[in-house]
């Protein structure tokens, strides 16, 4: 590592903690957090950067994950918003795709989230005279003076934003382009979003709900970053403001004002391209990602070193980003989930949160409920001697204090609904792996377990013996891995044309001829913008005729018989995710083509300097798995020498995470101080 290299940081902002990562050229010089702050992100974010002490050398890139988006859509904070959209069409918002969840079938009381908390009103859902056809004929020309007169009454009753949805824009936005061209000249400071541009897919619901929660987050998102980087200006750092994606590439700050739904997911994300960097470095191409926080847990699957991409977000029932995004499922179950007694009697975690403010119990804010992290605590799996985030030192008394109603109702003692409750969320975390492995046909047997975030290496072996995983690997960096995750990201430029068509050798052979043209065009567009290592990548958005959700498909524009590569393609991607293939033909609804930069993403840890294996540094009572351990180790992981070995029972504690190994386990810690944990097969 040389002392002039370039520094690069990675900041991510998290339900209870804003994590960072530093990085000097390829490795990373340190990884802090500290507790975000819900009144001013900004603030939270600064103070972050301020603990991390980058000193006087240049900051070449500042990459931002955040879910400040995706929030604002759950707690309906977005902007005042209008809505253009075909005569006919306006209330395809409630209407949506017209399937209840299976709990809704017999009840004639429920109705859809937006019908219950709408995005928009339907008073500001107003219909204009339009109607393009699927082959792109004009039945009925734009009535331009009624869309400006309803623009002006919806300008008039408060909406900072429009979102333009009209019928079969996807493939032919004539219509909605020129309405965008008349609001945006009659009313400049009203942000216009069109469904071509945010989401050019077919389905109406679902490229109309886009756009519509574009419109809505885009003034906020406009002022958040407007906002960040100014304060970044104040501090010094004139680096340019990147943000991740929902597919794990990189934007700018521009790009992510006018699509901000694009980054709904962007913090979640940089943890599994982490995870995906992994895979590559230490030669593990099959990886369950596994991320612990404050207030929830996410689990990805990554493939043959590839994460998996689904095409679409579901943020509640109904309510979606047709966009593609890497497929994280997720559960209300972190280490602030609050533990409560159901209406059966029994231990309920989650999906409520403590979150950072008041916190668990145990962080001495005011917080009266009990959580996970403070079940973890009366334990011994956290010592009160050992500063949570490095900041907040927890309080056993009042962890206990918060456990005695419940211990009082079920008759124990709070140390037996701790073990119980810790239980419980174990078994609720083994479940979410399930849903992306067994249930799609995937054995977890065949995949390692990347286990990060503060709370995640508690957990994580205990997670894989669930599963008979043979495998955990804890990051050096768990505590703060899904901002290293953000700086092993890559910027890119990317294009989607509509296909809509059956697969034939001449629908192969123009499909390709397209790809390569677009590629071109691409390469040029990320050249100009500093980027020097390109790679090209292509994808088919496609189904086996008949067949009603798209699967996206990699291919190789250049290959010289475009029919078989596709159907190669295609089959190979339809078996990975589903476990078979079809001898159907193909329907192919999109192609993307997008031009992504190497520079810069080999990122590593900082390496371990020690050359004699750490001790223990005290000794004390833990109960795994039910049972009490006595006068278990605990290493601090910052004393590790390389190729260190490690038998459970012991506990890890690290700057940024805490880690545990249950009997029969053994880790080995190599020259980044990452562990890697090999679980005997009686074992598991």
């Amino acid at each position: 590592m040389t002392s002039n290299a370039a520094l690069r940081i990675g900041i991510d902002t998290g339900g209870t903690f804003t994590d960072l990562v530093l990085a000097e050229g390829e490795h990373v010089r340190i990884g802090t957090k500290s507790l975000t702050t819900y009144d001013d992100l900004a603030n939270g974010l600064l103070r972050t950067i301020e603990k991390a002490e980058p000193g006087e050398g240049p900051v070449e890139q500042i990459v931002h994950g955040t879910t400040v988006a995706l929030n604002a859509i759950l707690t309906r904070r977005g902007a005042d918003i209008g809505m253009l959209t075909t005569h006919g069409f306006r209330d395809l918002l409630d209407m949506a795709r017209g399937w209840r969840p299976f709990e809704a079938m017999v009840d004639p009381r429920w109705r859809r989230p937006h019908e219950l908390r709408p995005i928009i009103e339907r008073s500001r859902r107003r219909t204009v005279s339009e109607r393009m056809m699927a082959d792109g004929e004009v039945l009925m020309t734009l009535d331009e003076d009624r869309l400006l007169q309803e623009v002006e009454r919806l300008v008039a009753d408060g909406c900072q934003g429009i979102a333009v949805c009209f019928l079969h824009a996807y493939k032919h936005p004539e219509h909605e382009q020129r309405a965008a061209e008349l609001i945006r000249d009659r009313f400049p400071d009203i942000a216009v979003s069109t469904s071509a541009e945010v989401a050019p897919f077919p389905r109406e619901y679902n490229r109309f709900s886009t756009c519509v929660l574009n419109a809505y987050v885009q003034p906020l998102m406009d002022s958040y970053t407007t906002r960040v980087e100014g304060r970044l200006r104040e501090a010094g750092l004139e680096a340019p403001l990147t943000f991740m994606t929902n597919d794990g590439g990189l934007v700018t700050a521009e790009q992510v004002t006018s699509r901000p739904v694009a980054t709904l997911n962007s913090g979640p994300v940089g943890g599994v391209m982490g995870v995906q960097a992994y895979a590559e470095r230490l030669s593990m191409p099959n990886l369950v990602g596994f991320d612990m926080g404050g207030t929830s847990t996410e689990v990805a699957v990554v493939v043959d070193g590839r994460a998996s991409v689904k095409r679409e977000l579901e943020i509640e029932h109904d309510l979606l980003v047709s966009l593609p995004v890497v497929e994280i499922h997720s559960i209300g179950a972190g280490g602030g989930s609050l533990i409560t007694i159901d209406d059966g009697g029994g231990l309920k975690v989650g999906p409520e949160s403590a979150g950072s403010d008041p916190g668990p119990a145990c962080y001495g804010h005011g917080g009266a409920q009990p959580t996970v992290t403070d079940a973890f605590l009366l334990l011994g799996v956290l010592d009160s001697q050992v500063p949570l985030g490095g900041e907040i030192f927890p309080d056993v008394a009042a962890a206990e204090a918060a456990f005695a109603p419940l211990a009082t109702a079920l008759g124990v003692t709070p140390a037996d609904v701790a073990r119980i409750s810790a239980e419980v969320a174990i078994h609720n975390m083994a479940e979410a792996v399930r849903r992306l492995t067994v249930y799609r046909g995937a054995d977890p047997r065949e995949f390692g377990l990347v286990s990060y975030g503060a709370a995640g290496p508690l957990v994580a072996t205990q997670i894989a013996r669930a599963l008979q995983m043979p495998r955990v690997v804890i990051p050096s960096l768990s505590g703060v891995f899904s901002a290293f995750g953000l700086l092993t990201a890559q910027a890119f430029e990317e294009e989607v044309t509509p296909v809509m068509a059956t697969v034939s050798d001449e629908v192969a052979a123009d499909i390709f001829a397209r790809a390569r043209t677009s590629l071109e065009a691409l390469i040029r567009q990320l050249r100009g913008r500093g980027s020097r290592d390109v790679v090209v990548e292509a994808w088919l958005d496609a189904t086996y005729l008949g067949q009603r959700w798209e699967l996206a498909a990699v291919i190789d524009p250049s290959h010289p018989e475009p029919l078989q590569h596709l159907s190669e393609a295609f089959a190979a991607a339809h078996q990975r995710q589903f476990g078979y293939s079809l001898p159907a033909p193909i329907y192919v609804q999109t192609l993307r083509t997008r031009a992504v930069s190497t520079d810069q993403r080999r990122l590593f840890p900082p390496r371990l300097a020690n050359s004699e294996p750490a001790q223990p540094k005290r000794r004390r009572d833990i109960t795994l798995m039910g049972q009490l351990n006595r006068d278990v180790p605990v290493y601090n992981a910052d004393e590790f020498a390389p190729h260190q070995v490690v038998a459970g029972p012991a506990v890890i504690e690290a700057q940024t995470y805490t880690g545990v190994l249950v009997t029969g386990d053994v880790a080995t810690v190599n020259e980044f101080g990452d562990v890697i944990i090999e679980i005997e097969e009686k074992n598991r």
